[in-house]
C-alpha cells in the first residue's frame, strides 16, 4: 500500500449544504441541544416532532465534528457479543437493547425517507465473521443465542465475496448513510420546522443548572435560557463528569477507489455489511459506486496521541494493517487501490452500551451519548427517549444505558 495523507472521504464528497448564523443575543426556549452533529440532529427532531421548542447550538459547522469521520455502518449489533451481554445484563435486557437496535434502523430509514436528500441511506444485511477456526465454536454459541432472542439468523461457513470460515446472517439487519449529508439534510428540513432554531460557531462557555431552568452562556457572552439542557457531543460532554467509567479511542478508515468492475466484486451482491468477532476488530461497508470502506484497529488513546510524528506513524501502521486485512478477507492477489484514509475519536463505556440520562448534580441537564462503534444507532434511541424523559416520563429502557450501572 503507498503511503497516502489522511483524506476524510465524506468530507470530499459531499459539500456544506446550509449555512446557519451565530448567536448574537439573548433567547429563551423549551430545549437547547448542545452539539450538531447526527446525535445533536436526531435529538432535535424528535423534540421537534414532540412539540418543543427548540435550540440547536453547534460551536463549529452542524456535522462537522465527529460526525464527518464516522465510518457510519448501523448494525444491530452491540460491540459486545450477545451471549457476553446476556451474562453482564441477563437475558432478557441483553435481547431488549439487540431489538431496540435493530428498530432504531428503522427509526432512521422512517427519518430519511421525510426529507429530500440525499444521504446515502441504503438498508443492508449483516454479517458477523470469523476466519479464525478456534472462533467457529465461539460463533456457534452466538448464533443460537440471538436465534432463541428471535432473531431472523443463519449460520454459514463460506461467503461469496469474503473470506470467512463461519458468520452470522442476519437478512436486513443493517444499513449505510453518509453520516454528514444525513445530519445537513436532517437539520436542513429541520430548520423550516417554526420551532426551531439553528446555531452555528457558538460555543457554550458555562452552565448554570437551576432547580426549573438551566442558563447557557456562550463565547460571546450570550445566553440561552430553556427548561432544560440535553448534551450530544460525547467528547465534550466528558469534562462534565467527576468519573465515568469510559475510555477514548482512535478508530482507523481506508476507502478504496470504485470497485465494482473488479473481478473480486464484479457480479457479486455486495448488499452487506460485516464485521469480524476477533480483536482488533474490523467493519466492512460498500459505498453506492462500489468502493470499500474499511474501518478498525481500534486503539485506546494516551498522552502520546499529542506527538504529531508518533501518531503519523501509528497511522500509517494502522492503514496497512487495515489494507493487508482487506486484502485477506477479499481473496485478493494484487494490493486493492486506496483512494482515501482518516481515522476518528470515539468514546466507549465497559459495556460498549450509550449513556441516556440526566447530568449528575445538573437538575434539567441530559446526556445523549452514543458511545462506541454503533454511536448513531444508539443516538437514535436516545432521542426517542429523551423526548419523554424531559418531561420526566422515563422509560424502563432507559434504566439500562444510566451513567451509573
Amino acid at each position: 500500500m503507498q503511503k497516502v495523507n489522511e483524506k476524510i472521504y465524506w468530507k470530499k464528497k459531499s459539500k456544506i449544504q446550509k449555512i446557519y448564523p451565530y448567536l448574537t443575543k439573548d433567547i429563551t426556549c423549551d430545549v437547547v441541544v448542545i452539539g450538531g452533529g447526527i446525535s445533536g440532529a436526531l435529538t432535535t427532531y424528535f423534540l421537534a416532532k414532540s412539540g418543543a421548542n427548540v435550540v440547536v447550538i453547534e460551536k463549529n459547522i452542524v456535522g462537522y465534528g465527529a460526525t464527518l469521520s464516522a465510518p457510519a455502518t448501523l448494525e444491530y449489533q452491540s460491540d459486545v457479543d450477545m451471549y457476553k451481554l446476556e451474562k453482564m445484563k441477563g437475558n432478557k435486557e441483553a435481547n431488549r437493547i439487540y431489538r431496540l437496535s435493530l428498530d432504531a434502523i428503522d427509526i432512521i430509514e422512517k427519518i430519511d425517507d421525510e426529507f429530500e436528500k440525499a444521504t446515502g441511506f441504503k438498508r443492508q444485511d449483516s454479517i458477523y465473521f470469523t476466519n479464525k477456526f478456534m472462533q467457529k465454536s465461539n460463533m456457534a454459541k452466538e448464533f443460537q443465542v440471538r436465534k432463541e432472542a428471535g432473531f431472523d439468523t443463519t449460520l454459514i461457513d463460506s461467503h461469496t465475496v469474503l473470506n470467512v470460515s463461519s458468520a452470522i446472517f442476519t437478512k436486513n439487519a443493517s444499513a449505510i448513510i453518509n453520516p454528514y449529508m444525513f445530519t445537513q439534510g436532517l437539520f436542513e428540513y429541520l430548520s423550516t420546522f417554526k420551532n426551531v432554531r439553528i446555531f452555528e460557531n457558538t460555543s457554550i462557555e458555562s452552565i448554570k443548572p437551576m432547580y426549573d431552568s438551566v442558563v447557557c452562556r456562550t463565547n460571546n457572552d450570550f445566553k440561552v435560557m430553556s427548561n432544560s439542557a440535553i448534551f450530544t457531543s460525547g467528547i465534550e460532554t466528558l469534562k462534565y463528569f467527576n468519573s465515568l467509567n469510559a475510555e477514548l479511542y482512535k478508530t482507523f478508515s481506508i476507502v478504496t477507489k470504485p470497485l465494482i468492475q473488479k473481478e473480486y466484486l464484479k457480479d457479486r451482491n455486495i448488499n452487506f455489511t460485516a464485521r469480524d468477532s476477533v480483536e482488533p476488530y474490523h467493519y466492512i461497508r460498500f459505498d453506492n459506486n462500489g468502493r470499500i470502506i474499511f474501518s478498525g484497529e481500534n486503539t485506546k488513546m494516551n498522552e502520546k496521541f499529542m506527538d504529531k510524528k508518533f501518531f503519523t506513524n501509528l497511522s500509517n501502521d494502522k492503514y496497512k494493517r487495515l489494507s493487508n486485512s482487506m486484502n485477506k478477507l477479499f481473496n485478493s492477489a494484487d494490493n486493492i487501490p486506496i483512494e482515501y484514509t482518516f481515522s476518528s475519536t470515539f468514546v466507549n463505556t465497559k459495556d460498549g452500551l450509550p449513556i441516556i440520562d440526566e447530568m449528575p448534580n445538573m437538575p434539567n441537564c441530559f446526556c445523549n451519548l452514543g458511545f462506541g462503534t454503533n454511536g448513531i444507532i444508539y443516538s437514535a434511541m436516545g432521542a426517542n427517549m429523551l423526548k419523554n424523559a424531559i418531561n420526566g416520563l422515563y422509560t424502563k429502557d432507559m434504566n439500562m444505558f444510566k451513567i451509573l450501572r
